[in-house]
């Protein structure tokens, strides 16, 4: 299961760096991954060695107030060693994620009734995407992000429309066997009528058309019982900490 540990935090990470990334010469921190703007993320990957851990302890103080850094609690000594470092320096944990994954490959889809899906493409569509999102999660996203995902193959932005509205979201992003997803989000007059959980089932089946042995996220408190009732495995925590 470490394997499959490691592909899940690889392929948001992959995402991440696709949404647009920053050289890091400012820091001199080897293997440290940037990106300045949402998502603000300021990142190690999985399997980075002890040693380039050990160098951000000196720059942490340099670090924006925006900048989020995530902790992957299932990668070893490294990641325990950054969380130290990050507390020693007043970062405080913004939030947690639980890290879990669906096992497509014998899994049994039923059938679903006629959907208002969207695949996005145009620019009005990643607008509208992004305007759904930003109010699902209630925090700014930034659509150049966005729009620089949607001629990807290995993306696709889905909208769920109900009487003609956007109701829900959802990115789905492939790399190699795992199909990740992401920002599923139903904005607060739509929450209720079991979309985030019909869209869920819509990513699902098309999770296993895409060929994808596993299905991968990062579910908040909120949307952990669903992922749970659909079947998705937790694998361990995500503390995404910043400067408070």
């Amino acid at each position: 299961m470490n394997d499959v540990n490691q592909l899940n935090i690889d392929n948001l990470t992959s995402l991440w760096r696709k949404m647009g990334v920053e050289n890091n010469s400012e820091f001199a921190v080897e293997q440290l991954t940037i990106s300045r703007t949402w998502p603000n993320r300021y990142w190690f990957d999985w399997n980075t060695d002890i040693k380039h851990i050990n160098a951000i302890a000196p720059v942490l103080d340099q670090l924006p107030l925006t900048a989020v850094v995530p902790v992957w609690e299932g990668a070893g000594a490294s990641a325990k060693q950054l969380e130290i470092f990050l507390k020693d320096e007043c970062f405080q944990i913004l939030f947690s994620q639980l890290a879990m994954y669906l096992d497509l490959q014998s899994l049994s889809v039923p059938e679903l009734p006629a959907l208002d899906i969207v695949s996005v493409q145009s620019a009005a569509d990643v607008e509208t995407w992004t305007a759904t999102a930003s109010a699902a999660f209630g925090y700014w996203i930034d659509s150049a992000a966005i729009q620089a995902l949607v001629d990807l193959p290995e993306v696709k932005l889905l909208l769920l429309k109900q009487d003609g509205q956007a109701a829900a979201t959802a990115l789905v992003y492939q790399t190699g066997d795992i199909i990740g997803v992401h920002l599923v989000g139903v904005p607060d007059e739509f929450r209720g009528r079991g979309l985030a959980r019909t869209l869920m089932q819509y990513v699902i089946r098309l999770g296993k058309s895409m060929g994808g042995k596993f299905l991968t996220l990062q579910a908040s408190a909120a949307g952990e019982p669903l992922y749970r009732q659909l079947g998705f495995v937790p694998q361990f925590v995500i503390k995404n900490y910043q400067r408070i």
